[in-house]
């Protein structure tokens, strides 16, 4: 037999092997989680979507699987990253999922500089401590921890921001206005499979925002009102008796106040 041949035949199997497992597992997600991982890193890697008629590895867990195309995304990236950073299963699984997910969002391939060593270290050392002290740590912890690794502190810092609009408003308004940015964008990169990655609603929303506050037409002047005349009511030195009050006038009798004043000659 034509070696050539042998081996397709040997990766058709494979691939019909790793899709009926995947389907398997898929029905009980929660216990099968890491095992799918494994599976879905092989698939993504050896591109076996593509002969099963999917575009992408996303595409075909949402189809196929029913797994969002995020979390099948993911779960496949915590079998990389632990694969890279020399992390055995029987280490990492103690995390759990939702630990390992944000530890495993750091890159292998970056590394840190230290402040108190002074240096640059290598991701991976940081990752390899994570998962190691992540069962004792809270998800909010490894949270925190994974954000100051990334530079995410400060103004830096991320804010997650939830909203609700009719169905009308986001499919003919909303998605439209954003697939319209993102074209502008254009992509921010390429996945793990090689498959441009688009930017986020979090950039399309922060790029439209941008443009609205650089253009001055969006904001009202404030109204200058430094023209306008502004009327003080005058206090009467007239008090309700008729007195006078609040002057220094010399006491003199009321017939001399009622009385008009002569004029001397030489005034």
């Amino acid at each position: 037999m034509d070696p050539i041949v042998a081996v397709g035949e040997a990766v058709a199997g494979r691939s019909a092997t790793v899709r009926k497992s995947m389907v398997g597992l898929s029905t009980d997600l929660q216990r099968n989680t890491f095992d799918i991982g494994e599976l879905a890193l092989e698939c993504q890697e050896h591109g076996y979507f593509h002969e099963w008629g999917f575009s992408s590895l996303g595409e075909y867990g949402e189809l196929e699987l029913g797994i969002k195309h995020r979390k099948l995304q993911y779960m496949a990236r915590i079998t990389k990253v632990t694969r890279d950073c020399g992390i055995k299963r029987s280490d990492y699984e103690p995390a759990k999922v939702t630990k390992l997910r944000s530890i495993c969002s750091l890159d292998p391939d970056s590394s840190f500089f230290d402040q108190e060593l002074k240096k640059h270290r290598p991701m991976v050392e940081y990752i390899v401590e994570l998962v190691a002290e992540a069962p004792e740590l809270s998800a909010q912890e490894i949270d925190d921890r994974v954000a100051y690794l990334k530079g995410q502190t400060g103004d830096n810092a991320m804010v997650k921001r939830g909203y609700s609009v009719t169905r009308s408003a986001w499919d003919n308004v909303i998605a439209v206005c954003f697939e319209s940015v993102r074209k502008r964008l254009g992509s921010k990169g390429r996945d793990e499979t090689g498959k441009a990655v688009e930017y986020g609603d979090g950039a399309v929303i922060e790029c439209l925002c941008a443009e609205y506050n650089s253009d001055p037409r969006n904001f009202l002047e404030d109204e200058d009102c430094s023209k306008e005349q502004i009327e003080v009511q005058e206090e009467s030195n007239v008090g309700t008796t008729g007195t006078t009050s609040g002057l220094d006038i010399p006491q003199e009798s009321e017939v001399a106040l009622r009385s008009p004043r002569k004029v001397l000659p030489g005034e």
